[in-house]
């Protein structure tokens, strides 16, 4: 059976396990993959230590820890279908919590770089400039608000804009190594960057943001 959903994924890790064999612990996996709402609570309640544990050890977060729980769990039960047995159900749902934190952590990464293009870019810098003159936590606070704005905005792109803008602001690439990465002239890399740049200063004034234009 295929989880599309938190529906057997209770909203926050309890202290209760469950201890199971080998065998029962193949039953329980049967009869989860036909449907049953009680195996999946059996191997929630079974494995949510091992999970919980793996977590926790990489997220300080509550909220995040909890989302990667579930995550964690949901993705298992959606994989279910593929699980062969070489090894015990909890080392393989160990493996994937684990993969789950890595992915989570490279998301952390990659929308950090894209914080640092903000401080950068010259759009970004002018939507941002007003706040940069506060101080205190309310500045903090509302260079935060700002910066998911401007994130929305940049989402909005189209992909290849996100891309050039991306490998020039980010990975500070020369526009000659753009044009490899991308296999594009080197006027269509400076078309999207400059469109990019057009497009994003018309979302930060559609945000609400001021720009250097504005």
């Amino acid at each position: 059976m295929s989880v599309t959903g938190s529906s057997h994924v209770t909203k926050k890790p309890t202290e209760r396990t469950v201890d199971v064999t080998r065998e029962q612990e193949k039953q329980i996996i049967s009869e989860a993959e036909n449907g049953s709402d009680a195996a999946y609570k059996t191997l929630y309640e079974t494995y949510q230590s091992n999970v919980v544990a793996v977590v926790r050890r990489r997220a300080s977060d509550p909220d995040v820890i909890e989302d990667l729980i579930q995550q964690s769990f949901i993705r298992a039960f959606n994989a279910l279908p593929t699980f062969r047995g070489d090894s015990a159900f909890g080392t393989w749902i160990t493996r994937i919590a684990i993969n789950v934190c890595l992915s989570h952590k490279r998301s952390e990464r990659v929308r950090q770089n894209w914080v640092t293009l903000l401080e950068d870019v010259e759009y970004a810098k002018a939507a941002m400039s007003e706040a940069a003159r506060g101080s205190g936590p309310d500045h903090d606070v509302q260079m935060r608000e700002r910066r998911e704005l401007v994130l929305e905005g940049i989402d909005r792109l189209p992909e290849r804009y996100r891309k050039a803008i991306w490998l020039r602001y980010v990975k500070d690439l020369s526009y000659e190594e753009i044009v490899q990465t991308l296999e594009v002239p080197m006027g269509t890399v400076k078309t999207w960057l400059n469109r990019a740049r057009r497009q994003l200063q018309r979302e930060f004034k559609r945000l609400g943001l001021r720009t250097a234009e504005a």
